[in-house]
């Protein structure tokens, strides 16, 4: 490919503007899926902490319950990611 740019008008080929307008596309995807996951994150974890918050828990208990809300907001944020990020990938071939 190659990239030429127009020096009457300062503007780049439709070859170049096309492949800048890919380029945005796909940072576009990426903060989207970030932004995504990152909220997934959030509900997930306080959805199952929650018990934690409202009652009084013993420390195991309230350990245990932590630890499952953090890991299931980890899964979820990177489960939201890569489908994001898959599915770009499959629209872009």
């Amino acid at each position: 490919m190659r990239f030429t740019n127009d020096e009457e008008t300062g503007c780049l080929s439709s070859e170049a503007s096309s492949r800048q307008a890919s380029r945005d596309t796909v940072t576009v995807e990426i903060v989207y899926s970030l932004f995504t996951g990152a909220i997934i994150a959030a509900l997930l974890f306080f959805a199952v902490a929650s018990p934690a918050f409202i009652w009084e828990l013993s420390r195991g208990w309230h350990s245990a319950v932590m630890g499952m809300a953090s890991a299931l907001a980890v899964g979820g944020f990177v489960y939201r990611v890569v489908s994001v990020l898959v599915r770009l990938r499959k629209v872009a071939e």
